[in-house]
């Protein structure tokens, strides 16, 4: 027999060995999990008419005259508190309720294409919301039957006090850069996870414009289960551009109410109706310029983009053709 300590040093070396072994199973299992919804995805979802792909690699494209970029995914979280409502995949999925095939730096690229304006991320002491023109969200899926469903963004969320739908707007923050400390080449903050927030960071491409706790003790929203399909559903994301000023109470004093927006059905619903797509505007390329204290150059993006719309807000009467983005692969 062995002396008590030396069985509780193999006790919990036994307990060290089996834990790191099941995580590392459970990352397997996610990357492939992920690859396969990749699959999936693509023949649930075809390339959206009227859109111009951004990057190669990315599942992530623009529509400029409509002012919409369109972006895929999957369910990553149903239950529990949440920092993010979408993340880029690989990063923050254990706080976020979707998680994107695009980095958030391409989505920036995306909406600055559609015409979208950054305003600038939260800041504290004092505080400041964050600014930026008002992106509307707009989710797609197919249920297990097949049916297909568009739902707000905001209608997978759950406020924690009122216990109702969160009520608020997203705007677009734009996040910031930082040089990386041993290449000196500036990185977009965004691209470690905090894409479309529920929780203000500074780091946020799409925040609210209301102050919001980031603290685990104090978060706001959490995921409304019982609105979400089940995990791994895999979706396609519409961010659409709003010249509205983002809704930032529960009374809808502050700007009208997004339920019933074009575009924006308040629930799931059958969506058999939708208005003739426009043509897309040739390709170019564009950059994304720094903040100040990084101006001494630009960080091109270079992928390739539609004109960005000339309009600085594409009107809320314009409307997306859901059937298009529904669309099946050809085979």
């Amino acid at each position: 027999m062995y002396p008590p300590r030396t069985s509780y040093f193999f006790l919990c070396l036994a307990l060290f060995l089996a834990t790191t072994m099941a995580g590392i199973h459970a990352y397997a299992e996610g990357m492939q999990t992920r690859e396969e919804l990749l699959a999936k995805i693509k023949t649930l979802f075809g390339e959206p008419k009227n859109a111009t792909r951004l990057v190669q690699d990315g599942h992530i494209w623009v529509d400029a005259k409509r002012g919409l970029v369109i972006v895929d995914g999957y369910v990553t979280l149903r239950r529990g508190q949440l920092e993010m409502f979408a993340c880029p995949a690989g990063t923050k999925e254990h706080e976020s309720i979707v998680a994107v095939f695009a980095a958030a730096r391409h989505v920036h690229a995306g909406l600055l294409a559609a015409g979208a304006e950054s305003g600038g991320p939260t800041q504290f002491d004092p505080y400041r919301p964050a600014s930026g023109t008002t992106i509307k969200v707009s989710v797609l899926y197919h249920d297990e039957s097949g049916k297909r469903h568009i739902d707000r963004a905001q209608s997978w969320i759950r406020d924690l006090q009122s216990k109702k739908e969160m009520p608020f707007d997203w705007v677009f923050a734009g996040s910031t850069f930082y040089k990386d400390i041993d290449t000196g080449e500036p990185r977009y903050l965004g691209d470690a996870g905090d894409l479309i927030c529920v929780a203000n960071f500074p780091a946020a491409t799409l925040d609210l414009a209301v102050e919001s706790a980031a603290a685990n003790s104090g978060l706001n929203f959490e995921a409304m289960t019982e609105n979400i399909p089940p995990m791994y559903t895999p979706v396609r994301l519409v961010l659409r551009v709003s010249n509205e000023e983002p809704k930032r109470s529960s009374d809808g004093n502050t700007a009208k109410s997004v339920a019933g927006d074009a575009g924006q059905p308040s629930s799931s619903v059958p969506v058999d109706n939708a208005n003739k797509p426009e043509e897309v505007d040739n390709v170019s390329e564009i950059t994304l310029s720094k903040p100040k204290s990084l101006s001494e150059s630009a960080v091109s993006v270079k992928p390739a983009l539609p004109e960005k719309s000339k309009n600085s807000a594409v009107t809320d009467g314009t409307s997306f053709n859901v059937d298009e983005l529904f669309e099946k692969p050809k085979k």
